[in-house]
């Protein structure tokens, strides 16, 4: 069964880059995608509290706390998988990122729509099978 819908929390604080991946996530014809913004960490709590993402693009820097502090209260909100953002790759930064069990990492400097829809497909693909093993096995 195809992908049709997806809901995308996009957490960053650049109104541009807001602009931007939101008219890459618009463009797609076969994924009616609804995307909500949150320009800051605390932005992003409320979101993930108020509605269940499938996604979260995650930019690593932040104006109110750290992209990996983020990181962390996100996993202790919801399940969705998270794609981390950074315009300066850091190889220390993605190790710790990867422990925290991120779904993907992308560098903004080379992103455009193809790589973007790439990393959120096998982001909700990986998200779709960890639901499928969390859930209970069917007797019948």
């Amino acid at each position: 069964m195809a992908l049709r819908k997806a809901v995308i929390l996009l957490v960053d604080d650049s109104e541009i880059d807001r602009r931007i991946y939101g008219r890459y996530l618009r463009d797609w014809a076969d994924i009616e995608v609804t995307l909500i913004e949150a320009p800051t960490g605390k932005a992003a709590l409320e979101a993930c509290a108020e509605v269940a993402p499938d996604c979260i693009l995650l930019d690593y820097r932040l104006p109110d706390v750290d992209g990996l502090e983020l990181l962390e209260q996100i996993k202790r909100i919801t399940d969705a998988p998270v794609i981390l953002m950074t315009g300066q790759p850091a190889p220390m930064m993605l190790t710790h990122a990867q422990s925290l069990g991120i779904a993907g990492y992308l560098w903004k400097e080379v992103l455009g729509s193809a790589r973007l829809r790439e990393a959120i497909l096998i982001a909700l693909r990986v998200g779709i099978d960890a639901a499928l093993q969390r859930a209970p096995e069917r007797v019948g």
